[in-house]
């Protein structure tokens, strides 16, 4: 049987008298019933199961809105960046021969810096823009200029030029090639690839980004 106990709450009300002297007397309420032995209808094992999988289902959740929050910042990346792209061909576009350029640089992990330029020194670029944190550049597999001229790698800047070249106005000048976006969080990569002398340029990913 349960052993149940009755709690009684009580409160003191007062009498005032017309002398004005006052007593005190105590008057129940109500009273409570209040069960010692709480029955909650789970063993401790149970309870184990349910906090185990409760455990689970927060990992999972946790998992999933890491990667959402990854691939919204990747997608994000490569917009921010193609929108630079398509505003310094078009600026270059009948210019002359002097080429405007797109420096980009992950001088800090996963912060990657961007600016535009006259010319195709990037170091000597002062001011710069931010993609969202947490996006890398795939050094593997970019193969953009890093140095200032026609061509050539082994620097810290890659760029993307355009000038009005023997292939067009707003033609590529000099080194073709791409510019590959990543996040650790997930496996999928988005490139930026300058692909003809004429200039054209456009989005790919995954394996496309090898083409």
């Amino acid at each position: 049987m349960k052993n149940n106990q009755f709690i009684k709450i009580a409160v003191l009300e007062k009498t005032t008298f017309k002398d004005g002297k006052g007593i005190f007397k105590r008057q129940s309420v109500y009273s409570l019933l209040i069960d010692k032995n709480l029955n909650t209808g789970l063993t401790l094992l149970e309870l184990m199961i349910a906090l185990v999988l409760i455990g689970i289902l927060l990992a999972i959740a946790f998992s999933g809105m890491s990667y959402l929050i990854a691939w919204c910042r990747l997608h994000i990346a490569v917009f921010q960046l193609s929108q630079h792209w398509k505003a310094t061909r078009y600026e270059a576009t009948g210019q002359g021969p002097q080429p405007i350029s797109v420096c980009i640089a992950e001088i800090i992990k996963e912060r990657i810096q961007y600016t535009q330029i006259k010319g195709s020194d990037c170091a000597m670029a002062t001011e710069w823009l931010f993609l969202p944190h947490g996006v890398s550049i795939d050094i593997n597999h970019s193969t953009l200029p890093t140095v200032k001229g026609i061509a050539g790698n082994g620097g810290s800047y890659y760029r993307a030029s355009w000038a009005d070249t023997q292939g067009g106005q707003g033609g590529s000048w000099g080194q073709l090639g791409r510019i590959v976006l990543i996040t650790p969080k997930i496996t999928a990569k988005k490139c930026l690839f300058l692909f003809k002398v004429d200039g054209s340029w456009n989005i790919r990913e995954n394996e496309k980004c090898n083409k």
